[in-house]
């Protein structure tokens, strides 16, 4: 079977956590397991007291793991327009009879159209999770739950005297 290559792309075979003639890379000392995902390139990050959000750049990322990407798209059925929703997706996967969660993902949005009519159907985005693999040949079965509920009260002043 002939290797493609890409043009002023270098190519070297790589199997991470397998040495092997094809990969005269050196182990890094400090990891230690089969699939070396967590070995790569890290960065610390901090957040300050409330604080939610922050963005960061990690470069000279190089590829050494395979995996598994998952995209769960939701649909919401019968929602009130113009309220607030928050959606959580939870991914498990069960193992030995214990089941571990393997990614968490939530938001929050605002139901588009005009308040007191309710959306048959509204797809609100994607949810997206990536899971390390040691081997693609193999099987793995993921429980996928997803929570929706309403975060924001109707416009009625339901609190004053």
């Amino acid at each position: 079977m002939e290797e493609k290559t890409t043009p002023g792309v270098e190519y070297t075979p790589q199997y991470p956590g397998r040495p092997g003639p094809k990969d005269p890379r050196p182990k890094d000392p400090d990891c230690h397991e089969e699939c070396q995902c967590e070995c790569g390139k890290h960065q610390n990050v901090t957040f300050g007291l409330c604080e939610e959000f922050k963005e960061i750049t990690v470069q000279n990322v190089k590829l050494q793991c395979e995996g598994r990407f998952l995209r769960v798209k939701v649909e919401l059925n019968n929602v009130c327009a113009g309220r607030k929703v928050n959606i959580g997706v939870i991914v498990s996967e069960e193992k030995g009879g214990t089941t571990k969660t393997k990614g968490f993902r939530a938001t929050e949005l605002t139901i588009p159209g005009h308040h007191g009519t309710c959306m048959q159907s509204i797809a609100v985005g994607d949810f997206c999770f990536v899971f390390p693999e040691t081997n693609l040949c193999s099987q793995r079965k993921f429980k996928v739950n997803v929570i929706a509920h309403y975060t924001s009260l109707t416009h009625l002043n339901i609190c004053s005297n």
